[in-house]
């Protein structure tokens, strides 16, 4: 299983660091999730919340191999670019 490793960031400000962070948090998307979320107060009183997101989806994969080692080898070497590898499930 995969998931792209690429990240977008949301902004919000308000007059606290609570307020901020909820505001950003309120802007993610369906089907994204939030990776982190950074408060910074430049001059002038405002907050402005910085969120870091990744899109939640997952796609599988499948590779063979004559064994474990070789398998899990000619998986990785799939592994679209921009993708990272979550998962190795085994069928037996």
């Amino acid at each position: 299983m995969t998931q792209t490793t690429e990240t977008r960031e949301l902004t919000a400000e308000a007059d606290d660091a609570e307020s901020a962070r909820a505001a950003v948090k309120e802007q993610v998307p369906d089907g994204f999730e939030l990776l982190e979320v950074h408060n910074a107060m430049p001059r002038g009183g405002r907050v402005i919340a910085t969120a870091v997101i990744r899109e939640s989806a997952t796609q599988h994969i499948e590779a063979d191999g004559a064994d474990y080692p070789a398998a899990r080898d000619a998986l990785r070497a799939k592994v679209p670019e921009g993708q990272r590898l979550l998962s190795i499930v085994v069928d037996d």
